[in-house]
């Protein structure tokens, strides 16, 4: 029978600070909501649905705006037929559960259920993340996912479907099921009632809730921390686990739970996300200004600040990560994640629509920042899309400083897996300088047969002041040239790919600084 009072008293008693699943950082009975700014500039709960277009614009205004474009039939279609397409992508590796948006791994439609020998996992969410959470299905890591709609929790019935696809009752052998979900009211809710109703039907289901996310004070409201890019690497390690010979459900749970204490995000987006059908595009950072804390639905953050250098930003999120910290050994008290020498695995996160180019600037800028001013050693630097907003152009980073996780968790880190959205790790072993930061010396031209080596032998220059006039025209010529730049790359818009005057003007300023420094050689050779 179902335990109505760890199912529905969350709902009733919001209040209470009952908290019916275990989180060291998820303090709410339901998770975080979202939220969105008041009047007053304060955060206040709403619904799963994002905060509205920024108010106060004519309606001539807002009629003038052009229709976001997408790569859209019909909105109220688009999970199915993202769903198709990762069915046409994976034809061997993916299995769709008949009537509801659940991706499975292709070996639950085998013979022998795979619960027999191994734990399975499930995650999932409201759709808009990709790829989490459906490219994350593969060896070591989970058995399938459940897709809600846009930024929609999925419901109960397609959660509770889920889970008896992959899980076998504990009568019949099934060795049960681990459900990871990221602390949202909604998703709290809804998988907490179908691990219950699962219960009920005599399924072995345990829940981790992970809350990573640090835009927040820990003091503010009863929700709790949001769980955000971290979950990804939560997923990882109880995929590892459950691989295991042997690794019972209580097993893969301790791993999942290992990680999700240990890790700490924090984001950055310098433009909101448009969803999917929207009449307008979501213009609330359409200013100069860049967003700290900004949640993955588009929720409210920390706040609005403006726009600061790449090692800037970098700084801004591992300050709030540091701020924010982590519970002592005391269990009460705060303190930093990470101190001087530890070693951290660090995930930087695009959020759907930054350059692969700027990931790269961002990440030498995290971890630059992480060894050479905190004095850290980051051994494992992974970059990529893991768990976006659509298109909003930002990042997050997450750290776990492995310190405060066994050797095993990081083998179950470093476990290679068949899950085609993640990205392998070119671990760095603790202690050793990255070979990487040597460079490979450039191999100097050969001299022409018969000739002798060295420098060729330049006939001598007899102008008077040559030096003078050699800067004047330099100085003149990069003025031009950087003046010129916005015509350039007008003409070059037209009819090549629009670089030409940026890279004439970066080229003239090159010169322009040598020249102020006296850097560039101008006397002829004797």
């Amino acid at each position: 029978m179902v335990d109505l009072r760890r199912t529905l008293l969350p709902v009733l008693l919001l209040s209470s600070g009952v908290q019916p699943f275990s989180s060291s950082r998820a303090t709410s009975p339901l998770g975080s909501t979202r939220s969105s700014p008041s009047v007053s500039g304060r955060v206040t709960a709403t619904s799963d649905v994002p905060p509205p277009a920024v108010e106060g614009r004519s309606k001539s205004a807002t009629a003038a705006m052009p229709r976001p474009k997408k790569f859209l039939n019909d909105p109220a279609d688009a999970v199915d037929e993202y769903v198709a397409g990762l069915l046409l992508q994976y034809p061997n590796h993916l299995r769709k559960l008949a009537g509801h948006n659940v991706v499975l791994h292709g070996s639950f439609g085998d013979e022998e259920h795979p619960n027999l020998g191994r734990v399975s996992i499930l995650s999932g969410g409201g759709s808009g993340h990709e790829p989490a959470h459906a490219g994350y299905i593969g060896e070591n890591m989970l058995s399938g996912a459940i897709l809600g709609g846009i930024f929609a929790s999925p419901a109960v019935a397609a959660i509770l479907s889920a889970i008896r696809a992959v899980t076998l009752p504990t009568a019949r052998g099934g060795k049960g099921c681990l459900l990871i979900v990221k602390n949202y009211t909604g998703d709290r809710l809804n998988f907490g009632m179908a691990r219950e109703l699962a219960a009920a039907e005599g399924y072995g289901v345990s829940m981790v809730v992970v809350a990573d996310d640090c835009a927040l004070p820990r003091t503010k409201g009863i929700t709790g921390a949001r769980g955000v890019a971290g979950t990804v690497l939560v997923h990882k390690a109880a995929g590892g686990k459950a691989g295991e010979d042997g690794a019972g459900l209580a097993d893969v749970t301790a791993a999942a739970e290992a990680v999700s204490d240990g890790v700490s995000t924090m984001g950055v987006a310098l433009s909101a996300v448009t969803v999917p059908g929207a009449e307008e595009a979501n213009d609330r950072l359409d200013g100069p200004d860049m967003e700290v804390g900004l949640g993955i639905h588009g929720e409210a953050g920390a706040r609005q600040c403006p726009l600061a250098s790449c090692d800037g930003i970098a700084g801004e999120m591992l300050d709030a990560i540091q701020s924010y910290g982590r519970i002592g050994p005391d269990g009460e008290s705060v303190v930093p994640l990470y101190g001087k020498g530890d070693e951290l695995l660090v995930l930087v996160n695009n959020l759907g629509g930054t350059s692969n180019f700027e990931m790269s600037l961002l990440a030498r800028s995290v971890v630059s920042r992480l060894e050479d001013a905190d004095s850290c050693v980051v051994s494992r630097v992974l970059v990529g899309s893991f768990m976006t907003s659509f298109d909003m152009q930002g990042a997050s980073v997450s750290v776990l400083p492995l310190r405060d996780v066994t050797e095993d968790i990081v083998a179950l880190l470093d476990k290679e897996t068949t899950a085609p959205a993640w990205v392998g790790c070119d671990v760095l072993e603790n202690g050793k300088a990255r070979p990487s930061s040597s460079e490979i010396p450039e191999v100097a031209a050969a001299a022409a047969p018969g000739t002798a080596s060295g420098p060729a032998q330049l006939p001598p220059v007899e102008v008077e002041d040559f030096a003078d006039l050699a800067r004047a025209a330099l100085a003149a010529c990069s003025a031009a040239l950087a003046e010129a730049e916005p015509l350039l790359t007008k003409y070059d818009t037209i009819v090549g790919d629009g670089d030409c005057g940026l890279t004439m003007k970066r080229g003239a300023d090159e010169v322009a600084s040598r020249l102020a420094a006296g850097s560039l050689r101008l006397r002829p050779p004797p």
